[in-house]
């Protein structure tokens, strides 16, 4: 069985994902959070010190994403939502991110 980070213990089986499971996600694919006192958790992606401009946000009150919510943090962050549920399911780590993001030019090398 596939390490699981958040999929499977953060979706139920409607598809919809829990806020909790998709912060830690993000944050240990290379997500920062931006300081502030925002009305939401908003995130950078970076790698090292280098930042991209890669940005998406997630409300403070832990709220389920839905379907639609899903497919529009992906494209926030330029993923498809396959790629952007194996982000959160772990199967898709920082190493590919970091390619993906200098391939598209969102990341300088």
């Amino acid at each position: 069985m596939e390490r699981s980070c958040g999929i499977l213990s953060g979706c139920d089986a409607m598809g919809v994902l829990k806020g909790v499971a998709v912060h830690k996600a993000l944050l240990k694919k290379g997500f920062i959070t931006e300081p502030g006192k925002q009305k939401h958790i908003r995130y950078q992606f970076c790698d090292g010190e280098k930042r991209s401009s890669v940005r998406t946000h997630l409300s403070h009150n832990g709220q389920e994403l839905s379907d639609s919510l899903q497919q529009l943090m992906a494209s926030q962050i330029h993923l498809s939502k396959a790629e952007f549920l194996a982000m959160v399911s772990c199967t898709v780590n920082h190493e590919d991110l970091v390619k993906k993001y200098t391939d598209f030019g969102l990341l300088k090398k």
